[in-house]
């Protein structure tokens, strides 16, 4: 069979935004650029947020009867009162409430059950519970895109689901993942697996440099808050609470208003700061363009987005090395990496970026060179190189 004749479905478990359902519609795009008969099969979602996708998206119908049409819509009524967008497919009902009950919902048989509906060549698990759904359905070439590791995995699904990670990395699959580190991962469960790494990219004529005008002698630091342990939140707004005393910033946060109302009680925030909410690409390169600094504390990352898009727009960072982003991620080069946790090192990092120029300079050159080296159209290339391998 001609291989860009195959039909690929791609599973996800949902649509929202993520940088892990971002990955999954770039590549996507871009086989169904290379003449690839692509689609996506997801239980719930909605990728509304992803300008430009370019492949079908199917969601798994689900009957609805009195009960279930009654939780989606209490459901769709909770969403508009809260967020004020209504926007909802009835599984995220039926989640959302097993979640509040404390069940877990099965989406492994119900995905597993909606894989089977289509003949496809090659269906490429994107999670490690639609990795199970995969292998449950038969599927004719099974592959698994690992995006995952363990602090991700034990924050959303706890012990149980941790064991189940480790488990999906044994199936006897082809991977492809996104970074030296999670293809250790793969290797250390399953020394025999054929592991292919297409790293992630940043779609640099969104993320470039765009400096703008301040309009205050503070030294402006933008860093994203996200609420998981893993994250690294509270060191990262330790850090600026001690940079402050020193340099007087303002920070740009990048989360939910709600999730910095609940920092502000437990840490005490003594810095100005904006809070930034719901933003698109074209708004987030901005951001960072308009930071003097950007400030990345996760103590474990799949590969990390964020200080890479950063570089990309011309901002220093100052970041702890959390594994995955060791893959771009140079310390003296391209950025200032101290250890996980460490706070006095994190703000001394900090400190050096906003008052040496020269060093600044270093950064930010050295970040856009290697920005350039990230894009895209490379990741689509070593994911399709992975495919063509499992055909051999």
């Amino acid at each position: 069979m001609n291989i860009s004749l195959m039909r690929i479905s791609f599973v996800l478990p949902g649509t929202y935004t993520a940088g892990g359902v971002r990955y999954v519609f770039e590549v996507a795009n871009g086989l169904k650029d290379k003449g690839y008969d692509v689609n996506i099969l997801s239980l719930t979602g909605d990728h509304s947020w992803f300008n430009g996708l370019k492949v079908k998206v199917i969601y798994k119908q689900l009957k609805l009867n009195k009960i279930s049409l009654v939780l989606y819509y209490i459901y769709k009524l909770y969403k508009y009162i809260y967020y004020r967008n209504s926007k909802g497919r009835p599984y995220d009902a039926l989640i959302a409430f097993s979640s509040l009950l404390d069940i877990k919902y099965d989406i492994i048989t119900e995905l597993a059950d909606f894989i089977q509906n289509f003949d496809s060549d090659i269906v490429i698990a994107t999670y490690y519970l639609t990795a199970f759904s995969v292998w449950f359905s038969q599927s004719k070439r099974p592959f698994y895109l690992m995006q995952d590791f363990p602090e991700l995995v034990e924050n959303n699904e706890g012990k149980i689901g941790l064991n189940m990670f480790k488990l999906s990395l044994k199936l006897p699959f082809s991977f492809v993942t996104v970074s030296s580190y999670t293809k250790q991962l793969i290797l250390d469960n399953n020394p025999t697996a054929r592991v292919t790494i297409a790293n992630p990219g940043v779609n640099l004529e969104v993320f470039r440099p765009k400096r703008e005008l301040q309009n205050d002698n503070k030294r402006r630091v933008m860093l994203i808050l996200r609420g998981p342990k893993y994250k690294s939140d509270n060191i990262g707004l330790e850090v600026l609470k001690i940079v402050n005393k020193k340099i007087p910033i303002h920070a740009l946060i990048v989360g939910s208003k709600n999730l910095v109302k609940r920092y502000s009680k437990t840490i005490g925030i003594d810095f100005s700061y904006t809070v930034f909410s719901n933003v698109d690409d074209e708004k987030l390169s901005r951001l960072y363009s308009s930071a003097d600094a950007f400030i990345f504390t996760s103590y474990a990352e799949g590969f990390g987005l964020p200080p890479l898009e950063a570089m990309a727009c011309g901002t220093p960072v100052v970041m702890s090395d959390n594994k995955g982003s060791m893959d771009y991620a140079v310390n003296g080069y391209n950025a200032l990496v101290s250890q996980p946790g460490d706070v006095k090192s994190l703000s001394d990092n900090l400190i050096k970026v906003l008052q040496d120029d020269k060093l600044r300079e270093k950064l930010i050159e050295n970040g856009l060179e290697t920005a350039k080296r990230f894009t895209w159209s490379s990741t689509v290339n070593n994911f399709e190189k992975a495919l063509r391998e499992e055909l051999l």
